[in-house]
């Protein structure tokens, strides 16, 4: 039986810390940080926090300093709300997911500039294929190739 429990209470937690650092946390060095995810320890000792931050102008170690500083508070939260018996210990990661999207998609940009002159939208393949390139198979001609082979010949291999 799978156990459920563990998403379901990092989705919770998730919640209460966003709603937390929006809404509860007056802090304008955390303006605009969001936490992405959690994840949790088997025993629910420990919690992964993973950050991503947008228009604010500081840099990530200068959060993850601000984040630490207002676990205290987290963990206050997650005892008010009575979701569990421990209280996790957290630690707090940068999520670059959305730095290496971008990445990628620049790299595609610039792979599709380079192709994008030969590329036409309009043509279509079946155009250049000619009726004699498929080949099509008889099956008559399929059981012939496979009279050759005998099931003897394979038990003397073993």
């Amino acid at each position: 039986m799978k156990n459920h429990r563990m998403p379901r209470l990092s989705k919770e937690l998730k919640k209460i810390f966003n709603i937390a650092l929006s809404q509860k946390l007056n802090d304008p060095a955390l303006a605009w940080v969001t936490i992405t995810d959690v994840i949790i320890s088997k025993d629910l000792h420990y919690a992964k926090l993973y950050f991503t931050h947008f228009n604010n102008p500081a840099s990530h170690d200068e959060i993850k300093a601000q984040l630490i500083k207002s676990s205290g508070f987290f963990k206050k939260q997650i005892a008010g709300a009575q979701i569990m018996r421990t209280i996790p210990e957290l630690s707090f990661f940068y999520d670059d997911t959305e730095d290496r999207a971008e990445r990628v998609d620049a790299l595609l940009a610039s792979i599709k500039d380079e192709y994008d002159e030969d590329y036409d939208p309009d043509i279509d393949i079946e155009d250049y294929l000619d009726d004699d390139d498929y080949y099509d198979y008889d099956d008559e001609e399929e059981e012939d190739d496979y009279d050759d082979f005998d099931e003897d010949d394979e038990d003397e291999d073993r």
